[in-house]
């Protein structure tokens, strides 16, 4: 299965984890400087979410787009992999800045190519395009 992938930054990569980190420090300081307010169990209770929702979520910050003889698959940061069959895709469309895919009459997706490198984007245009015109014929 062709796919092409994006590297993901190190911040959009453990985003749950240095939000929670923040916050937990936050409700901890509280604690210490003994202000024992509401705020402070809080604080370190959105911090623990934040931790278990990082771990539970780590799997979604990869970046990629792949296609086979069945479908096309789209996964884009920390959003669950979205799928078009080739029956259901109306059209494709590859510039240099975007990725179109037309699914029904309201339907479809629009993915930023910003990220992935420019011979990515042409194998998009040279084996994507042509795979959709074959799958519609």
């Amino acid at each position: 299965m062709p796919q092409i992938s994006k590297k993901v930054t190190f911040f959009r990569r453990n985003y749950f984890f240095i939000m929670g980190g923040i916050w937990l420090l936050f409700g901890i300081t509280m604690l210490i400087v003994k202000t024992y307010d509401v705020m402070a169990y809080g604080y370190t209770i959105i911090g623990l979410v934040y931790a278990v929702v990082g771990y539970f979520k780590k799997d979604l910050a990869l970046e990629f787009i792949r296609w086979d003889d069945e479908k096309v698959e789209i996964s884009e940061w920390q959003q669950s992999t979205r799928s078009y069959s080739w029956e259901r895709i109306d059209g494709i469309k590859v510039s240099a800045t975007n990725l179109t895919i037309k699914s029904g009459p309201a339907g479809g997706t629009m993915v930023e190519l910003k990220g992935y490198t420019e011979a990515d984007i042409e194998k998009l245009k040279t084996e994507l395009t042509p795979e959709q015109n074959l799958a519609t014929a």
